[in-house]
């Protein structure tokens, strides 16, 4: 097995790991603080990564952008003649 593989299976499994084999999925940016914990999904996956606190808040933030950007309810403003377009899929 190459090093990068074995990288590969200890950053995300199926089962929760001992805290002190965990590495912050995001390391390679520099930066981690706090403890590393496997944290919620979120996204539709279901996976959960570890992360640290440091790494964890950014991601947070990313995702409070991302749902600000595209909200799960159609917005006020949204009108389907514009483009043709529907808010929903099964429109």
């Amino acid at each position: 097995m190459s090093d990068f593989n074995a990288v590969d299976d200890q950053t995300w499994r199926d089962e929760p790991a001992e805290e002190n084999d965990l590495e912050c999925l995001d390391r390679h940016k520099g930066g981690c603080s706090g403890a590393v914990e496997y944290r919620m999904a979120l996204s539709a996956t279901g996976r959960q990564f570890p992360r640290c606190d440091a790494h964890w808040g950014k991601r947070l933030d990313e995702q409070e952008g991302i749902n600000q950007r595209y909200p799960s309810l159609q917005p006020s403003d949204f009108d389907p003649s514009y483009a043709g377009e529907s808010w929903y899929e099964d429109e």
